[in-house]
């Protein structure tokens, strides 16, 4: 009697490992709704296509972007992001007196009119967040990509970036550059400065960055 149930225990210890493995496969070919929460079974995609929610309609998956390809892209918005910050916005010219100023510069000049709060939401949602989210992007992406291999604290950097991605508001201090520029152009004379076109690089890039959704990160991380 005591061997057959030392017989049974041996079978189940070799079961189980298999099974706990086919248990992993089954949860990696499903995708769950960050929006409803619903389960699916997840397909393969063409190049370009999307999968949605049957129930809310918000964005599933897609075949896009490889990490192997977002790696030069946040490369890139590093690089053109160093040169936004490092040059002037536009010159205002009014009278013969010539004035410029960076993006930090206009925020200090906040601080100094005792406008704190909004000096500090724009130093957050332009320089800090967006800074932050590109780094970690690249600590991931560098070792993932060249090393094959999963870099510390993976989980906790991605948790950090979809947070960030929130509060990244380049695009709208873009737009509210721009609407201000077209106020005054009637009574002074503006001349663009590298960091405005910078900027405008910057906006399209960040958006192509955003386009891959830190799920998908993470799917692609997995399949290592």
């Amino acid at each position: 009697m005591h061997s057959i149930d030392s017989e049974i225990s041996d079978v189940l210890k070799e079961q189980q490992p298999a099974a706990s493995e086919q248990v992993n496969q089954n949860a990696a070919n499903l995708v769950c709704c960050e929006e409803c929460d619903v389960v699916y079974k997840r397909v393969e995609l063409k190049k370009g296509e999307k999968a949605y929610c049957l129930r809310c309609g918000a964005a599933l998956y897609k075949n896009g972007r490889t990490l192997e390809q977002l790696l030069p892209l946040v490369i890139a918005s590093l690089m053109i992001f160093a040169i936004s910050n490092a040059y002037p916005i536009v010159q205002i010219e009014l009278q013969g007196i010539r004035s410029e100023t960076t993006l930090f510069g206009a925020v200090m000049a906040m601080f100094h009119e005792g406008r704190s709060l909004v000096a500090i939401l724009v130093l957050l949602t332009t320089i800090i967040f967006p800074l932050c989210e590109l780094l970690l992007l690249l600590y991931v992406l560098l070792p993932v990509t060249l090393l094959k291999t999963r870099p510390l604290g993976m989980a906790i950097a991605l948790r950090v970036i979809r947070v960030f991605r929130i509060w990244g508001m380049i695009e709208v201090f873009l737009i509210g550059v721009l609407v201000t520029l077209v106020k005054l152009v009637v009574m002074v004379t503006i001349i663009p400065g590298v960091a405005l076109w910078s900027f405008a690089a910057l906006t399209v890039l960040m958006v192509l960055v955003m386009s891959v959704k830190v799920s998908d990160i993470w799917d692609q991380v997995e399949e290592l």
